[in-house]
């Protein structure tokens, strides 16, 4: 039986999945995301406790087309990702509330996003490969990464497997499948698979909106030194036959990004925060 790993409990995380304002280009966004947002934030939450990674994570429109082509499903409807790790959703909720967010970062976030179909997803980090050199200084940054790719998988449970089974073989066996038997799990940076945090573990952004939540029941978000090495030939039908076995058919969803982490406190952290497989 393979070993099941465990959800760490030095963190949990945040993904926020959103358009871009519709008044401005995709190249505009990316701009003003990456070069002027991400100044703001970093000014606004520099002393605010708990806060121990943001990224930003940037769709990637290239490799997008290349999933397409290889006839994978791809992630639609977003033109970029959040990611907040944070000691405790606690502090989220401290750093959303005050005044100093409501009159000067929501109102820059305006510029570039349409908050009323933004989405948020609270999860638990099981992190399954960890091959990430950290940093033991806390580090500000404003430049997506050249040192990895990132792959995110959205995924909503086989019919008739209950979500305790989902966990199961998600932590057990398709984890043993991806980091044993592809030539991708000999190369991963990072592996992380996401679990919902109930109650209520998607939610809208903007309260008074109407837009349909997704139906999700787990994410993963794997790191390697390019794009090519989720796409080895040789794994493709590894990648089949492992979705088959836990996720609707045709909902198993990629999505490829550029990473960029503009607030990083990682290195006062644990690496791993779990204790070993067992």
């Amino acid at each position: 039986m393979p070993a099941r790993h465990t959800i760490r409990t030095d963190r949990v995380r945040i993904l926020i999945f959103f358009e871009r304002n519709p008044s401005i280009s995709y190249e505009e966004f990316g701009q003003y995301w990456l070069h002027e947002h991400s100044k703001v934030f970093t000014r606004y939450a520099e002393g605010k406790k708990g806060l121990i990674k943001y990224e930003q994570l940037h769709i990637n429109q290239e490799e997008k087309a290349r999933l397409k082509d290889l006839g994978f499903p791809v992630l639609e409807g977003y033109d970029g990702v959040v990611l907040f790790d944070l000691e405790s959703f606690d502090h989220i909720s401290a750093i959303w509330s005050s005044p100093e967010y409501f009159s000067v970062v929501a109102p820059d976030e305006a510029k570039f996003c349409n908050r009323k179909t933004a989405i948020m997803v609270r999860l638990k980090v099981a992190t399954i490969v960890d091959r990430e050199k950290v940093s033991q200084t806390k580090s500000t940054s404003y430049y997506v990464r050249e040192d990895s790719s990132r792959m995110m998988v959205v995924v909503s449970r086989k019919e008739g497997m209950s979500a305790e089974e989902f966990t199961e073989f998600a932590l057990g066996e398709h984890a043993r499948v991806l980091c044993e038997d592809t030539q991708m799990g000999k190369e991963l940076i990072k592996y992380d698979q996401l679990n919902l945090v109930f109650p209520d573990p998607i939610s809208r952004l903007d309260e008074v909106s109407s837009v349909p939540l997704p139906e999700w029941d787990g994410l993963e978000i794997l790191d390697a030194p390019s794009f090519d090495s989720f796409l080895h030939p040789q794994d493709l039908k590894l990648y089949s036959e492992s979705d088959a076995k836990w996720t609707v058919p045709g909902k198993c969803f990629r999505l490829p990004v550029n990473v960029a982490t503009i607030i990083d406190n990682d290195g006062h952290h644990s690496t791993m925060g779990t204790a070993p497989p067992s």
